[in-house]
């Protein structure tokens, strides 16, 4: 059974400060038994990052939509595994108001670190809450899931301004927000991911990340555990969209070296 003392280790064999902003994708099941399960997680990891901030995604773009576009913070469940729905409406944490990739923050400043998420245009806008990781030196944890789940890889692909079409829709619909005290806003114009966005190809840069140390290896009971620094995981994934002359992500060809070494 995984303690509180085995999520601390885990932190500090990563190298992870106190004060450092992290978010986390995790599939309690893979662990193999944890105390607390999923809201165990959540209290280990927040009390390790007593001066930082801890992001779980809440994400709901399977039910908030073009047919259904009506997300209210305070009841639309998300769509993506135990830990999310154990962090969407706890009462020490602050979810929110971005429609379809909500996060919940638990810790210093996360109702203003979440600010303003109402007026995203897509997933990860630039400037939005993911994106900031990498200026602000963050970390992504996936805890016995893939890389496909690192959303934060959409955002350094809205950064890059990638030149390949297909990512984000390109039929815009509006958006009704209901916040925390049931006010509603309309968010006009919101472009969700495409059916073939490019999250599917994000396993293809697994080796990429790895050979330039973007991502480090560790575990948490039986699941293993990737740490990727967000500001590497930018610069190597930037310079990958920058030099390919195809879509790496979507296409069938591997991400060669030449692609990502100086």
């Amino acid at each position: 059974m995984v303690s509180e003392r085995d999520v601390f280790r885990m932190m500090e064999d990563f190298g992870i400060a106190r004060s450092a902003k992290v978010t986390i994708r995790a599939s309690i099941h893979s662990i193999g038994g944890i105390e607390g399960g999923a809201d165990g997680l959540i209290d280990a990891m927040k009390r390790y990052l007593s001066d930082g901030l801890l992001l779980v995604p809440t994400h709901t773009w399977a039910t908030v939509n073009r047919d259904n576009p009506i997300f209210d913070v305070r009841r639309t469940p998300p769509c993506i595994g135990s830990l999310a729905d154990a962090a969407a409406f706890r009462r020490d944490g602050f979810r929110s108001l971005h429609p379809t990739h909500s996060m919940t923050g638990f810790g210093k400043e996360a109702e203003k670190y979440l600010a303003g998420e109402e007026n995203a245009k897509t997933p990860t806008p630039v400037g939005g809450a993911l994106s900031r990781l990498a200026e602000e030196n963050g970390y992504v944890l996936l805890v016995g899931v893939g890389m496909e789940q690192n959303t934060f890889l959409c955002a350094v692909d809205e950064m890059a301004e990638s030149p390949f079409p297909g990512h984000l829709s390109t039929r815009p619909f509006d958006v009704q927000i209901y916040d925390h005290d049931g006010r509603r806003t309309l968010d006009r114009g919101y472009r969700p991911h495409d059916n073939a966005g490019g999250s599917r190809g994000f396993p293809k840069l697994n080796r990429a990340f790895r050979e330039t140390g973007a991502t480090a290896f560790g575990s948490l009971g039986l699941a293993q555990v990737v740490c990727g620094s967000c500001a590497a995981m930018a610069d190597v994934m930037g310079r990958v969209l920058a030099r390919a002359d195809r879509d790496p992500l979507l296409s069938n060809e591997e991400i060669t070296e030449d692609l990502y070494l100086d």
